[in-house]
């Protein structure tokens, strides 16, 4: 595969986890939707700032790509790590204060995690990860 084509491929995969990481930000909040309508009592959410942080970690993401793929260069989105440590840092933070086992410290911590935020670490690791797989690729000079 040429250079082109590599950084074509990480591009796509970057905007893709992107558009993952902001559906992984609306699937807890559609769930608590359905949990109030059903009067069933909803998990704790991430707070408002910390989805906020995670929505504009994202939008960086899909600029540095877009960037990326107008440039014709792999530097941009090697920032694409630092987003990626954003996101992974908030999603580990929600996931450990409601880890199933976290009920006998936290008695009322008795939930588990959703599938979105378990999404949302994923897209933290694969944004890291892409990040720093173009910034060994960017050129030296």
């Amino acid at each position: 595969m040429s250079g082109g084509s590599l950084r074509r491929t990480r591009v796509v995969v970057v905007a893709a986890t992107a558009v993952a990481g902001v559906v992984a930000l609306v699937m807890p909040t559609a769930h608590a939707l359905s949990d109030r309508l059903t009067d069933i009592a909803p998990g704790p959410e991430l707070d408002l700032a910390l989805r906020l942080v995670c929505a504009v970690a994202m939008a960086a993401a899909f600029a540095l790509a877009w960037v990326t793929l107008r440039r014709h260069s792999d530097e941009p989105l090697a920032f694409a790590t630092l987003p990626g440590l954003i996101v992974c840092g908030i999603a580990v933070r929600y996931l450990v204060r409601t880890l199933p086992a976290a009920a006998e410290v936290f008695p009322s911590a008795e939930v588990r995690p959703a599938l979105g935020a378990w999404l949302l670490l994923g897209v933290g690791v694969l944004l890291t990860v892409m990040g720093l797989a173009a910034g060994f690729a960017a050129k030296r000079r």
